[in-house]
């Protein structure tokens, strides 16, 4: 039996540097925006990403999209 996969939620999450510790390793801090519409393009994605690290505190380290699938046997 095949198994069908339906996207039924995704995020964005966004990893900023926020500092640097007492033995000198890198801090970070990530923010997740979820409830985004699962058929959203990716360049999409990647522009509101840029544009809402544009007016944070701290640099934007990496950016991450996350989706969630539901899995059901046809």
């Amino acid at each position: 039996m095949a198994v069908v996969s339906t996207k039924v939620a995704s995020a964005l999450k966004l990893t900023m540097k926020t500092g640097i510790d007492k033995n000198g390793k890198d801090q970070f801090t990530t923010k997740r925006l979820s409830n985004l519409k699962v058929t959203a393009v990716d360049a999409d994605i990647f522009d509101v990403g840029e544009a809402i690290s544009n007016i944070k505190t701290y640099p934007l380290f990496g950016m991450d999209r996350e989706d969630q699938f539901s899995l059901v046997r046809e």
